[in-house]
């Protein structure tokens, strides 16, 4: 037990599970190794820990954060089984004037950290953040385009069609670990105007580099001519699949490759047994219209 602070990612925590259920890989210890290691932000790490239970957190000077800015993760939580006892060991090494900044946490996980910061002593005060849309599979492809509607259904098979009319057939490969998948998804990345495509500088890159050879994590694209058109980046286990972030070839934009391939992955998750296709943070309206729910993120902050 006890408030650890160093520069180095320590491996006490390594093998802590998230508290609650459903939120993929960004909690883990090995996505927030990665994350620390390869984008290298300011600050001190500080991993509070208490009864098989951690919160791992960056020291910015006016306050702490969990480790794994928001632009990279989009869902936070605890470590292990006793929240309540972190919390209380973070209190006991809070001095007046610390502010305690928590975000991305799902309701399950804010209710947890709510009750043990109020059972050591402190105050959260709890703001919603942010949205996730979360697509519940159903057994088949078939339920999938009957619950979305007639004029969606008509839509994607259109894309599809023009897709193939335009670009070649739908060839989707899986890849995992380095190589031709994540170079093509970084090149494709780039491609894009704009804020999207500034965003993957090289210190970004090498972190995607890193997490493509963790287990979990894949690259879905479609390919034509030994290039890619499209590419998805995203992490499953046995329940469900993270869709992190795509890219495609504007030059393709016409042929919808992006969408063609989305659709093209939600099939491929259906066929897999999958129970959750999770779209992860944004309520961009092309979500809700392929079926998926809202979940709610929130933001808890306390100050001594």
């Amino acid at each position: 037990m006890g408030l650890i602070r160093t520069r180095e990612f320590p491996s006490a925590v390594l093998e802590l599970e998230p508290t609650v259920a459903d939120v993929g890989p960004f909690p883990r210890p090995d996505f927030l190794r990665a994350w620390w290691e390869e984008i290298q932000p300011g600050g001190e790490l500080v991993v509070v820990e208490a009864r098989q239970s951690a919160l791992v957190l960056v020291d910015l000077g006016d306050h702490l954060e969990f480790a794994g800015d928001a632009d990279l993760t989009d869902y936070h939580s605890p470590l292990g089984t006793d929240v309540t006892a972190a919390c209380i060991e973070l209190a006991n090494h809070l001095a007046p004037g610390n502010r305690v900044s928590l975000d991305s946490l799902t309701t399950e996980a804010t209710k947890l950290l709510e009750e043990g910061l109020v059972a050591a002593g402190l105050a959260p005060q709890t703001v919603e953040f942010d949205l996730a849309m979360i697509l519940d599979l159903p057994t088949s492809v078939e339920d999938f385009y009957s619950f979305i509607g007639k004029r969606d259904r008509h839509e994607l098979r259109r894309k599809r069609r023009r897709y193939e009319a335009d670009v070649g057939p739908l060839m989707h490969q899986t890849l995992t670990g380095a190589g031709f998948g994540i170079e093509e998804f970084i090149r494709l990345h780039r491609l894009a105007s704009g804020r999207k495509g500034k965003f993957m500088t090289s210190r970004r890159a090498g972190f995607f580099r890193r997490l493509a050879t963790l287990p979990g994590w894949r690259v879905d694209l479609l390919e034509r001519d030994g290039v890619a058109t499209a590419a998805l980046f995203g992490w499953a286990d046995a329940r469900g699949y993270y869709l992190y972030n795509t890219c495609f070839d504007p030059a393709l934009q016409a042929a919808s490759p992006g969408m063609v391939l989305l659709t093209s992955m939600i099939e491929t998750a259906i066929r897999s047994g999958l129970e959750i296709f999770d779209f992860l943070k944004g309520d961009e309206e092309y979500k809700s219209r392929m079926g998926a729910r809202p979940r709610p993120l929130h933001h808890v902050e306390v100050r001594v």
